[in-house]
């Protein structure tokens, strides 16, 4: 059961809930937290790469990993990316291009994640 547990799942939910709080702390009038909010674009597709580190780990089940992980940072990268940026101050096109830069991204990190997995696993 403990091989079930510990997934893309779990760490993708981990990230969303610390993306929740990131979304709650960036309140007027200071607004702490935009510059860090304004490059997410960019490190949500890392941890859409750190994802496929779930490969080496051994308490992890391998069958249907692939599938889970693709399925799950979809949803989760779209989910993630458009709660942290609906928490920048000043809403615009910079930031909708922002999210579509970081999907875009996402695609691409699971794509090269997928094929790298599949030559050396």
């Amino acid at each position: 059961m403990s091989r079930f547990i510990f997934g893309p799942e779990l760490l993708w939910l981990i990230i969303y809930v610390l993306a929740r709080m990131l979304s709650k702390l960036n309140k007027a009038p200071d607004h702490a937290l935009d510059n860090f909010i304004e490059q997410c674009w960019f490190w949500v597709p890392v941890m859409v790469f750190f994802t496929f580190g779930l490969y080496w780990m051994s308490g992890v089940e391998k069958n249907w990993l692939m599938l889970r992980i693709l399925i799950v940072g979809i949803i989760m990268g779209h989910m993630v990316l458009e709660t942290v940026l609906k928490a920048y101050s000043t809403q615009g096109p910079g930031i909708g291009m922002g999210y579509l830069a970081g999907i875009l991204l996402v695609f691409i990190v699971l794509v090269i994640g997928s094929v790298i997995v599949k030559i050396v696993h």
